[in-house]
């Protein structure tokens, strides 16, 4: 085989290979002593293999020899045009001169297992051949063994025997019929155990195989071969596809306008929040520090009712006194009155001592009444604070009732329900006494008013558990509020879209108008450009019929009918018919060569069998030129014929002294076949031809009978046109120590003469010239 059959290019591919089970993928493949084949391997790259190589190099036979024919073992499909040309006798025995022949097809798949170990699988068939039968006979075989490694298909240089075949693989892994294995293929290597579909998938492989498979996919012819060949969709589950992708369309739909809602929702709350957290934290602080002063009040108001009721108990201390001391001092002035009346006199002393008696109750008297004095005006004094304490406590309650109506007139605004601000706290008071006067006299008989405040009793227990609900309604008030802030800032963000969007609009009214403006423009432009396409279209349309005119001129007589092109590239020439019967479809070269193609394929058929011819024809005179070629260089190879001695010459010459005379010399590139063969035999007929030519310029040896002619130059130099000079030029041999001037001037000193032209070409006579001898 031709190294041009062998051209295969492997196509690889990168990546690395991860560790888990994968698929069969051709790996190599091989033919062995098969129609021209000796024995060829071709190696897959990733499956992939490209041929290259010249017409007629065995590329297609190849692929037609081992695909799909060792997948399904049908040898009547070998020919991928179709024909049944090919066969395996014919692949067998074209060209073999002996009796019975023995070749190999193989196939090697490789894949993958869980461990990342490469498995290989080697389809085959050993196929023998009978001259006499003209026959040959398949023997398919499967096997993990690997050719070139654990199975060799040679053995002493002659193809592997069936019988050996069958001992190395198992005779369980080969068959002769192509049922069986076909049906061990589809098992083993693709995992297919329905016979009818792996069948349909060959004949698939079959037809897309043949070179006319391009020509019918225009017409539908492709689509309509897989349809038949390829199992169809169950129509539940195109309807289930189809149903799902309708209610991925109305999720989608639905998902982008929640999207789009909540993305306005947050923006609005967002703003609200921030605008509602900022009141219910002023107003928690609000609270808060009234909550304080509340509390420092009622510790006030505390201290207050206890110092109250102090001085409540020394007021009736006291007053039990002063009704005590009055009693006294009425008894003093009784017994007084009664001793005056009864005009008792007692002693000195003793009215002494009573009158000391009576002065020191005075004194106690005055000093109770001033102690009672003092307890009113504190008493006055601790009332008085106790109810500014009260009065302030429910301005501070009233001011936050007022802020909370503010905050309920805001909420409405804010279509806040006004049940998550609660209700404003009042200060619940109760009177316990009223406000009374009373009269009092000093020891020594003034009166003095004593006015006590009403006393009102303030209920800070309940004040301070109202306050505290309400707090805590306030700061579960607040999530609401923050919710309500995004939505004011997403509808704060919304207006702001919107008036983008209405300047959007505003710029697209002026892109609007601009494009408008564009379309007018592009609308001439359209207008040129059919009349453009028109003219393109009529050009077009020219060509072809020039191409057809020169096609049947070229063809002549055995041209098929054009009217098929011609009529795909008719178009009407009146300019009022419309714009699509004016102008040929964009495509039109594609049908229209595919029509021409289908019209000129018979008579294109004969004209490849013809070129086919042609070439074998090229390709033997090419070997034939070939041959010439080498045998001419072989003829350039060889030094030049040594003529015949002369009967004279008895002694042997000395290289070393000279040279003879037909080395030195070569004929002039001017001289014709007939002239360089007249000039050779006058020099031959004359002696010099074979004359020796020595450096010491002898003519004649008389010791050795040859004819010497001296170099050296001893004549006048005679005219080149008369001289062996015109017919012959110097050759150098350094070995021979004679030089080309030496040869020169001995050229110059032979006369050449014309003598008369025969009837077998032209002749020419030589005389030399006087030379001189040498002593």
């Amino acid at each position: 085989m031709t190294a041009d059959a062998r051209g295969l290019v492997p196509l690889p591919r990168s990546g690395h290979t991860e560790a888990v089970r994968t698929r069969f993928r051709l790996h190599r493949a091989g033919i062995q002593n098969v129609w021209q084949y000796d024995e060829q391997e071709f190696a897959f790259g990733d499956g992939r293999l490209l041929l290259r190589g010249k017409n007629g190099a065995g590329k297609s036979k190849a692929l037609e020899m081992l695909l799909p024919y060792l997948l399904d073992g049908d040898s009547r499909a070998l020919d991928a045009t179709g024909t049944g040309r090919t066969t395996l006798a014919w692949l067998m025995l074209d060209g073999f001169e002996q009796t019975n022949r023995l070749g190999y097809l193989w196939v090697e798949f490789r894949g993958t297992d869980e461990a990342g170990d490469h498995r290989c699988l080697t389809l085959g068939a050993a196929i023998r051949a009978s001259k006499s039968a003209q026959k040959a006979v398949p023997t398919f075989f499967i096997t993990p063994l690997r050719v070139g490694e654990d199975l060799h298909l040679v053995e002493a240089g002659k193809p592997l025997a069936v019988d050996r075949l069958k001992e190395i693989v198992g005779s369980g892994n080969t068959t002769d019929r192509a049922v069986e294995h076909r049906a061990r293929v589809a098992r083993d290597l693709f995992g297919i155990t329905d016979a009818t579909r792996y069948r349909n998938l060959t004949q698939l492989l079959h037809r897309l195989r043949r070179p006319t498979v391009g020509d019918r996919i225009e017409h539908g012819g492709l689509a309509v071969l897989l349809s038949e060949t390829l199992p169809g969709l169950d129509e539940d589950v195109v309807e289930k596809v189809a149903r799902n992708l309708h209610d991925l369309d109305t999720v989608r739909a639905e998902l982008g306008r929640l999207e789009r809602t909540d993305a306005a929702l947050r923006t609005f709350l967002s703003d609200y929040r921030h605008y509602l957290a900022g009141v219910l934290r002023s107003s928690a602080r609000d609270v808060s520090r009234e909550l304080d002063t509340l509390s420092e009040r009622r510790r006030n108001a505390g201290d207050a009712a206890q110092q109250t009721s102090v001085l409540r108990e020394r007021e009736k201390e006291s007053e039990e006194g002063l009704r005590t001391l009055r009693e006294e001092e009425e008894s003093a002035r009784t017994e007084l009155a009664a001793l005056h009346d009864s005009h008792a006199y007692r002693s000195l002393r003793e009215l002494s001592e009573r009158r000391s008696t009576v002065e020191a109750l005075h004194t106690t008297a005055v000093t109770a009444f001033a102690a009672l004095r003092g307890a009113h005006e504190a008493e006055e004094s601790a009332a008085e604070r106790l109810d500014e304490g009260g009065q302030e406590l429910g301005a501070r309650l009233t001011e936050l009732a007022t802020e909370h109506r503010e905050l309920l007139a805001q909420a409405e605004r804010a279509v806040l329900p006004a049940a998550h601000l609660g209700e404003a706290v009042a200060l619940p008071h109760t009177v316990r006494s009223p406000s009374t006067q009373t009269e009092l006299t000093g020891p020594d008989g003034e009166s003095r008013t004593v006015r006590h405040r009403p006393v009102v009793r303030v209920d800070l227990t309940t004040t301070e558990a109202g306050l505290r609900s309400w707090q805590q309604q306030l700061g579960a008030a607040e999530t609401v509020v923050r919710n309500r802030q995004r939505t004011v800032q997403d509808v704060t963000r919304l207006f702001a879209r919107a008036g983008e969007a209405r300047g959007s609009a505003v710029r697209a009214d002026e892109v609007r108008e601009r494009l408008e403006g564009e379309a007018e423009e592009a609308a001439d432009r359209l207008e040129a450009s059919r009349q453009k396409v028109t003219e393109e279209s009529r050009e077009y349309a020219d060509k072809v019929a020039v191409w057809v005119r020169e096609t049947r001129n070229t063809a002549g007589p055995s041209c098929p009918p054009l009217d098929a092109v011609l009529s795909e590239v008719a178009c009407a020439a009146d300019s009022d018919a419309a714009f699509s019967s004016r102008t040929l479809p964009a495509g039109i070269d594609t049908p229209a060569q595919q029509t021409a193609h289908l019209v000129l394929e018979p008579y294109a058929d004969a004209l490849t069998r013809h070129r086919d011819t042609l070439a074998v024809g090229v390709g033997r005179l090419g070997e034939e030129m070939d041959r010439l070629a080498e045998e001419r260089r072989a003829w350039e190879r060889r030094t030049d014929p040594e003529p015949p001695a002369p009967y004279h010459r008895s002694s042997v010459r000395d290289a070393a002294n000279g040279a003879p005379f037909y080395r030195l010399v070569d004929f002039a590139e001017h001289l014709s076949s007939a002239e360089r063969a007249g000039l050779e035999a006058a020099l031959e007929a004359s002696g010099v031809l074979d004359a020796w030519v020595s450096t010491g310029g002898a003519l004649l040896d008389p010791l050795s009978g040859d004819a010497l002619l001296d170099a050296a130059p001893a004549h006048d130099p005679l005219p080149v046109a008369q001289t062996l000079a015109s017919a012959l030029r110097p050759v150098a041999q350094p070995d021979s120590g004679i030089t080309s001037d030496q040869v020169e001037h001995l050229l110059s000193a032979i006369v050449l003469a014309p003598a008369a032209r025969t009837a077998a070409g032209s002749s020419t006579t030589t005389r030399t010239a006087p030379t001189r001898t040498r002593a």
